[in-house]
């Protein structure tokens, strides 16, 4: 059975500059303390079949969905996610590991 849980986000960056020096920083260092691992941060994706729309891609692993959750409502990765939302427009979806049962 499959624990990890993983954020998956198509982000459209507007303000490179705000994304990467006033949120990434933060938000990185709270995904660690809340047990997450990026394991995707890219602007090169080779898209192979529909619409992707977005110029920045993101993939977090976390050891369970519970984990995500807290990292989302980690205190002070809420003080930057408003520069996230200046920055930029994202789709952020939060899915389970694959399990083949």
């Amino acid at each position: 059975m499959a624990d990890s849980a993983y954020v998956i986000a198509a982000v459209e960056v507007d303000d490179w500059d705000a994304y990467r020096n006033d949120y990434l920083p933060t938000t990185l260092e709270r995904i660690e303390a809340n047990g997450g691992e990026m394991l995707v941060g890219t602007d090169e994706v080779e898209r192979l079949e529909g619409e992707w729309p977005a110029n920045w891609t993101v993939v977090i692993e976390f050891p369970s969905a519970e984990h995500a959750h807290d990292f989302f409502d980690d205190e002070e990765y809420a003080e930057v996610v408003g520069v996230r939302h200046e920055a930029a427009d994202s789709t952020i979806v939060l899915a389970p590991g694959f399990d083949a049962e």
